[in-house]
């Protein structure tokens, strides 16, 4: 992959916002203002196709509890009336009776957020979280039927 072509920008701020970003320089161990910069932009651009109900791929996680015995059938038939949006899961079993899901999903935004609240209010769910970002998957082959 090519290397890609950087330009630099001079930006004047207040001394507190300056203080500040040096801080989440510190506490989130970026290597320099300008990759925690860039960081900030890329996740308000994020954000911004988001809103513009861009096509998008994610990540759900979700924590269960695994006691709850309806809650595997539960997220199967949900995976499968999803089934263009979800492309992949993996689930790891947890300690105390728990699992952690992940599903690679694509589509709109809207149907993201939307498709993975539904898995969230599950009866079992512990929590879940939706990570959104601004890459498209190439088409999945097909076969012809």
């Amino acid at each position: 992959m090519p290397k890609q072509k950087l330009a630099r920008i001079s930006v004047t701020v207040p001394e507190i916002t300056l203080s500040a970003l040096d801080q989440k320089i510190v506490d989130q161990h970026y290597e320099s203002r300008s990759q925690a910069i860039v960081d900030m932009i890329n996740k308000h651009l994020i954000a911004e196709q988001a809103i513009l109900n861009e096509v998008m791929v994610g990540t759900l996680t979700l924590l269960y509890d695994a006691a709850f015995k309806p809650l595997r059938t539960h997220l199967l038939d949900l995976q499968q009336q999803f089934l263009t949006q979800v492309i992949s899961s993996l689930h790891i079993q947890l300690a105390d009776n728990k699992v952690m899901e992940v599903m690679l999903m694509q589509g709109k935004s809207t149907e993201l957020r939307q498709i993975s609240q539904q898995f969230i209010v599950l009866k079992g769910v512990i929590k879940g979280h939706l990570e959104m970002m601004d890459a498209v998957m190439p088409p999945i082959q097909q076969n012809n039927q």
